[in-house]
């Protein structure tokens, strides 16, 4: 049976689904407590490697999105770096 090659068992990849959400939500909280309202913008290529972000700018801009959504507290934006097109990304808190 070929497909048994190509199987997980669910149990193992909610768990493991589970575990690198918490990694990520931990990683975000720690740069976004010490980066958010300051005079700093991280690399969207550095965010896709240590967020475990999608691979495609657009789709990594959107799960950062919804990750901060679930913080609830922080926003983001995005600003280029017109000298070698790369994408940067800053956060605020939200006010009150």
């Amino acid at each position: 049976m070929a497909w048994k090659e190509h199987s997980k068992k669910i149990s193992e990849l909610k768990e493991s689904n589970t575990a690198i959400d918490m990694k990520v939500r931990e990683r975000l909280d720690e740069i976004t407590s010490k980066t958010a309202d300051k005079d700093v913008a991280i690399s969207l290529e550095f965010l896709k490697k240590h967020l475990h972000l999608e691979k495609d700018d657009d789709g990594a801009i959107e799960e950062l999105k919804f990750h901060l959504g679930l913080e609830g507290d922080t926003r983001y934006s995005v600003i280029k770096d017109d000298k070698n097109q790369s994408i940067y990304v800053y956060f605020t808190k939200k006010e009150g």
